[in-house]
């Protein structure tokens, strides 16, 4: 993303269960650690990410995604926006 970007949108995933088949819709997504420079803020269909006014360079958001559906599954991850 640029400075002129206001917020980058990423999307988040669902849990596939292999014996059956089917993949169950993420429904908890928590962002932990927040990102260092900036804000991360979680909707329904994804996070959105918003730099520090000024901010050029990485920051990382880590999430842990979850379903009431699949109680043991948890999907767990780290993305590394650039902001140029």
């Amino acid at each position: 993303m640029t400075t002129a970007d206001k917020a980058c949108h990423i999307g988040f995933t669902n849990i596939i269960d292999d014996r059956k088949k089917t993949k169950i819709a993420v429904t908890k997504v928590v962002a932990t650690p927040a990102p260092k420079s900036g804000e991360v803020a979680v909707t329904g269909k994804d996070l959105i990410y918003t730099p520090a006014k000024g901010f050029k360079g990485r920051d990382t958001v880590c999430t842990r995604n979850s379903a009431p559906k699949v109680p043991r599954a948890t999907l767990s991850g780290c993305i590394t926006v650039t902001v140029r």
